[in-house]
């Protein structure tokens, strides 16, 4: 009766020394330390980019949590992170948004005022910059238009969240308003801007019995979002009563 007694015992203290693959698999999945839960401030980035940026810091994605709270009455998504992880991952985050959160982004912008033609032009007018010919080449494949001239162009620097404004002149005397703001969404190693706003308005002066009355009279209201580096068309509008169009290009200049 002794002899099986002291064989059982010993196989339950090998099988108790030497780990199985169940117990390996707990060990591997078991967090380098313990999870604590941490609220992060996002002040100027996305709410979303932050959350992205927070999922990138996690290797094991089943061992983090990430939610996201929306400051209440926010329009530019602004908010917090609530994190749950260990403490290396905490220190990640950590690093990473304060690399990324740390203030609005300043962006150089280029605008251009183009006016379009339905037959080619007969004096050609000054060139159109070499980074906006790529966007008129298209313009050609989907527009009527054969023959585009720059009209006046506008170089601001905008900064995210703030609205910005430029203004242009036209023939004529014709006088143009634009107003913009953006903010930042995706990361910051390829930064893309969200144009939440971009209006262009005719400035207008009316000969009143009492004098001039300045006006002015919506041409294009729209939403689109550019990557730096990149050219775009924002819009055209076409004038009662003619042939021809305006049309706006807009280039978020690359940092030098």
């Amino acid at each position: 009766m002794t002899r099986p007694s002291f064989i059982h015992s010993l196989g339950l203290a090998a099988l108790l020394l030497v780990p199985g693959p169940l117990a390996a698999a707990q060990q591997a999945e078991a967090p380098s330390s313990p999870q604590t839960s941490v609220r992060y401030e996002v002040r100027f980035l996305d709410l979303h980019a932050a959350e992205v940026l927070a999922w990138d810091q996690c290797t094991q994605k089943e061992q983090c949590r990430v939610a996201t709270a929306t400051t209440p009455g926010d329009n530019n998504r602004r908010g917090y992170l609530e994190v749950l992880a260990d403490r290396a991952v905490q220190e990640k985050i950590s690093r990473a948004l304060a690399k990324a959160d740390s203030g609005p982004r300043t962006q150089n912008l280029q605008i251009l005022l183009l006016s379009a033609a339905l037959k080619p032009s007969a004096t050609p007018g000054p060139d159109i910059p070499e980074n906006a010919q790529k966007a008129v080449a298209d313009l050609k494949k989907f527009l009527p238009f054969k023959s585009y001239q720059l009209v006046d162009a506008a170089w601001l620097s905008a900064t995210e969240g703030q609205a910005a404004q430029a203004r242009l002149n036209g023939s004529g005397g014709a006088a143009y308003q634009v107003r913009m703001r953006f903010r930042m969404t995706g990361d910051r190693d390829t930064p893309t801007l969200y144009m939440d706003h971009f209006e262009l308005e005719q400035e207008m002066v009316v000969q009143m019995k009492d004098g001039p009355n300045y006006t002015s009279r919506d041409l294009i209201g729209t939403t689109f979002s550019i990557k730096e580096g990149e050219t775009i068309v924002v819009g055209s509008s076409k004038a009662d009563g003619a042939d021809g169009a305006l049309v706006v290009l807009l280039t978020a200049v690359p940092a030098s």
